[in-house]
């Protein structure tokens, strides 16, 4: 069975490698494969974090890819992804990471039952949380900081705690920030006061 998956997980990096340029069609042709077969889904997780160069940051954009189309594909593979987080350094890499948690926690958030609301476990949570807070304090692309905040928002309906330090931080940024920066993290502030009157 090993000798099976170390196959479907050559193949799948193959196609990856042979990507020259991210494109539509290239991440519809793999989104195709796995929704073909989802056993390819961990072995695109392992792609994205075991190598650190350009088949894994362009790993870490499909998986975003197929995380936007169909989030219940992560719902199983949460304890590695979450635990795999702060292994990725690479900015484009870490930048589709972000939008993953994004997504997650959009869905553990959300009104109607999914399998990740219904998985995810406090400490798979609690490393998306120190990722977030993580990527929002260093420098990091502003797609990544708005990422962070979206995830931090979302955990902190749950969890006042965060929103106190989220505010604390986007508050303290304010000033010296891009615009694209500052018109997000108001946009959270804004929800956050919000959240704290109802």
């Amino acid at each position: 069975m090993e000798a099976v998956k170390n196959l479907t997980k050559y193949s799948l990096l193959k196609e990856i490698n042979a990507i020259e340029s991210m494109s539509k069609s290239h991440k519809e042709k793999i989104n195709k494969m796995i929704g073909d077969d989802h056993t390819l889904f961990q072995s695109l997780l392992e792609i994205a974090f075991e190598y650190n160069n350009e088949n894994s940051e362009k790993a870490c954009t499909i998986l975003e890819d197929s995380c936007e189309k169909n989030p219940d594909l992560i719902a199983f593979h949460l304890n590695y992804f979450t635990d795999s987080l702060l292994s990725i350094t690479n900015e484009s890499a870490v930048r589709s990471i972000a939008k993953v948690c994004h997504i997650i926690t959009e869905n553990y958030n959300s009104k109607f039952d999914s399998p990740i609301k219904l998985i995810i476990t406090e400490n798979q949570l609690s490393n998306i949380i120190e990722a977030s807070f993580d990527w929002l304090l260093k420098d990091q692309k502003v797609s990544t900081k708005a990422d962070a905040m979206e995830t931090l928002y979302f955990i902190g309906l749950k969890s006042p705690w965060i929103h106190y330090e989220l505010k604390m931080i986007l508050e303290k940024n304010l000033e010296g920030e891009s615009p694209a920066y500052i018109s997000r993290a108001k946009k959270i502030l804004d929800l956050i006061g919000k959240n704290k009157a109802a």
